[in-house]
């Protein structure tokens, strides 16, 4: 992991200041919802209602950059870190699920609107937390191994996209019961370049 924090910075770093990478190198940002994976934790409210909490939930925010040759180019490649969490919370206490996935994408550029694509996802930083009446789950640290993503992305100009993206990944703890969890899921994001 520190290798490729590393390399970004390398990149970034490299980058400053030059012309040819002000032309091929934009940030981009993104959100998005995901669902999917499993349940996590049920939590039973006060007023009857559930909330569950899922390895493939709900709010996926990113940073990162693209690197697209020129304005013509078919291929681009897409480097992105970002939070990924999903939690039930009250006045009582609260459940979080919470990751930090790291990204490296390839997309062929179908058409000034449509692109495909997909790479690799590592998931660093997982961890299941309870507090207040939910502390009984404490902290429960997660690993994973490298996951897949495959995603479209239509485009609304040069700068702003929706897509739909499918995610392939496993959690692992021996204080899971069965020792991993599948953290698969589809999310709808949007994303904006500068």
């Amino acid at each position: 992991m520190l290798k490729m924090k590393t390399l970004a910075l390398a990149a970034v770093t490299l980058c400053a200041g030059s012309a040819v990478c002000a032309q091929t190198v934009r940030p981009v940002i993104g959100a998005a919802l995901s669902g999917g994976g499993e349940t996590l934790v049920t939590v039973q409210m006060t007023n009857g209602n559930e909330q569950r909490v899922s390895s493939g939930g709900l709010l996926h925010f990113y940073g990162g950059v693209e690197y697209r040759e020129n304005a013509e180019s078919r291929l681009t490649i897409q480097a992105t870190v970002g939070y990924h969490v999903d939690d039930s919370g009250a006045d009582n206490g609260k459940v979080s699920f919470s990751r930090v996935p790291f990204e490296l994408l390839a997309f062929w550029n179908q058409n000034p609107q449509w692109r495909f694509g997909g790479g690799l996802r590592k998931t660093s930083s997982a961890k299941l937390e309870g507090s207040g009446v939910a502390s009984d789950i404490g902290e429960v640290n997660m690993t994973t191994d490298v996951g897949a993503v495959v995603q479209a992305e239509y485009f609304f100009g040069e700068q702003a996209s929706t897509y739909v993206r499918l995610v392939s990944e496993r959690y692992k703890s021996a204080r899971l019961n069965g020792g991993s969890v599948n953290g698969d899921h589809i999310a709808i994001g949007m994303a904006y370049r500068f």
